[in-house]
């Protein structure tokens, strides 16, 4: 008799997770507005405004940006992540009125809030 090695089915993205990230960064927003210094927005439509691009940010540029910086990611043990989300913040606050990023310490806070908020509701995947 032979042993025939059974092999782990594939895994398979968990649904809603591409939900989960896009609510994830629309709700962290205007928290990381309520919380942080440095990350200011003039009013309840701008921090939404700003959550619904970082969120469509997350889900279309930061894969391929990922991609992109996928060596230097691999020499700098993953620093280039919040790099990304750092920059995708910035570009938030320059394209929404009424949002604003002052420094980079508020924008690093910031990522790694939105960050920590995601891998909790998403269930560290």
């Amino acid at each position: 008799m032979s042993k025939e090695k059974k092999s782990a089915p594939p895994k398979e993205a968990k649904p809603g997770g591409v939900a989960i990230t896009f609510l994830c960064c629309v709700l962290g927003v205007p928290t990381c507005v309520k919380i942080l210094p440095g990350i200011a927005a003039s009013d309840v439509a701008a921090s939404l405004q700003a959550g619904i691009l970082l969120g469509a940010a997350y889900l279309l540029l930061r894969p391929a940006l990922k991609l992109l910086t996928l060596p230097i990611g691999c020499l700098t043990l993953g620093l280039t992540n919040f790099a990304i989300d750092v920059g995708l913040l910035y570009g938030c606050a320059y394209l929404i009125k009424g949002f604003s990023v002052e420094n980079v310490v508020a924008a690093i806070g910031a990522a790694l809030l939105i960050n920590g908020i995601s891998a909790f509701a998403g269930g560290f995947r």
